[in-house]
């Protein structure tokens, strides 16, 4: 058997915060995106407007000057992050692919008049859109702008700024701020609920495994509240049900019991051996489908203790007793399999399958292991296997497929059925599958932790 590692239950009060938290982070750097975004493009823009109306002013004074005064202007003009000098080339070559044409004509329009000649703008660097760290100068954006003026000459201009600040950290703050608040509800919310379903769950298991549960509270929200009292109110007439059926039953089986062996006795004095023979034998079914039925009833009222138990052990020991009395059943060796468990109802309900797979299919090969928290229990038998539509059917009590298993006589069709109940009761169930090569497995499943 594969050993698989058991599933770890999540709460729900973390996966609730979880699921919050991550839809936080997402719509956060989602928001932040967008905002450093348009705000880059805005201060963009207002660096633009500013451009375009220093070098109109300065373009016009340049033009009512004398050229004598117009290097007292330019140094004027010109600062730390902006140069303005006059030149004999253009400081933005006309086949430059930093070219930004929207940029040349906003400023040709704002100049008006005075653009008498070619009017180049150069946009070098990005944006800056930036989330941690400074961006090295020559990365950041600058606008290198070339005016040709009435002498020939080029008003060259260069324009760059300091790194604007993020605005991240606020926006940390406040979605750390948002975060904890969220979580906070998060958290009392999954407490709110967790508890009330995590009891329906678990009692909701044990009305699976036929047993009767006590009343879960009815406390929480509204809606669990009323979940709750209908789920109290489904188990006791549920469990009320199934009490008086098993006692009807049981009490049926019983009372049948009393004119059975008067019957068995009186045919003893009928002189004709050939009715004699068939009345014992018809008898002897009766008194074995009574006793089925009786055992039927007793089935997961759970009066046998339950205990830790080796399965694999008790099962071997099982297969060993049936070796003795001649049937075919081989037992894969394997190391102790544990389980709290009823052990007698176990040992019943593999008997069971191992007994079926012997009438049935030839031979019975069993075999014990675990996965993760379940203990597993495999019946392979060499037989004909079953149909689908037999699979669903043979469950059912007092079905006997014995036609389709190539064999004439059987039991009582109620093998299965309590085979299955002893193994719901104990948090498990049983299948049966196919096997490619031939045959039909049944797999017994039960929880280790009863």
């Amino acid at each position: 058997m594969n050993a698989a590692s058991p599933r770890k239950r999540v709460p729900l009060w973390l996966e609730l915060s979880a699921a919050i938290l991550l839809a936080l982070i997402a719509s956060n750097a989602v928001t932040f995106t967008i905002v450093e975004y348009q705000r880059s493009q805005e201060i963009r823009s207002e660096r633009l407007r500013a451009i375009e109306n220093r070098l109109t002013a300065l373009a016009g004074l340049l033009s009512r000057l004398p050229e004598s005064e117009r290097a007292d202007l330019l140094k004027v003009a010109a600062g730390r992050r902006e140069t303005v000098k006059i030149s004999d080339k253009p400081v933005v070559g006309e086949r430059s692919k930093e070219r930004d044409a929207d940029a040349e004509a906003r400023l040709r329009q704002e100049l008006g008049p005075l653009a008498v000649g070619e009017v180049f703008v150069a946009k070098r660097g990005s944006t800056d859109i930036n989330f941690f760290s400074r961006r090295p100068r020559l990365t950041r954006e600058r606008m290198s702008v070339a005016i040709k003026l009435q002498t020939s000459k080029w008003l060259n201009a260069e324009f760059s700024w300091p790194q604007g600040s993020s605005l991240l950290p606020g926006l940390l703050l406040s979605a750390g701020v948002a975060s904890i608040v969220l979580l906070a509800v998060a958290i009392w919310f999954g407490y709110r609920f967790s508890g009330p379903l995590q009891r329906l769950a678990e009692a909701s298991a044990e009305m699976a495994r036929g047993r009767s549960v006590a009343p879960v509270p009815e406390t929480g929200p509204y809606a669990l509240k009323a979940a709750a009292r209908a789920f109290n109110t489904m188990s006791r007439r549920l469990m009320a049900t199934l009490e008086n059926q098993r006692v009807l039953l049981a009490s049926i089986a019983h009372d049948l019991r009393t004119p059975m062996t008067s019957l068995m006795i009186k045919s003893e004095f009928i002189e004709d051996g050939d009715l004699k023979e068939r009345m014992r034998v018809s008898l002897e079914e009766l008194q074995a489908t009574t006793e089925a039925a009786l055992e039927a009833a007793r089935t997961g009222m759970g009066e046998e203790p339950s205990r830790q138990v080796d399965v694999a052990a008790l099962v071997e020991s099982m297969c060993a007793d049936l070796a003795d009395m001649g049937s075919d059943v081989t037992f894969a060796e394997s190391g102790p399999v544990h389980a709290v468990c009823r052990p007698n109802e176990i040992r019943r309900a593999a008997r069971n399958l191992v007994e079926n797979a012997v009438r049935y299919g030839k031979r019975a090969r069993v075999s014990v292991g675990s996965e993760g928290d379940k203990v597993v229990v495999v019946v392979d038998d060499d037989g004909s296997g079953l149909t689908k539509e037999q699979i669903d059917r043979v469950f059912d009590p007092f079905v006997r497929l014995e036609e389709s298993r190539n064999r004439e006589t059987g039991g009582l069709g109620l093998g299965l059925t309590l085979a299955r109940a002893i193994a719901r009761g104990h948090g498990g169930d049983i299948a049966l599958i196919n096997r490619d090569g031939g045959g039909l497995r049944a797999t017994l499943t039960l929880m280790r932790a009863g």
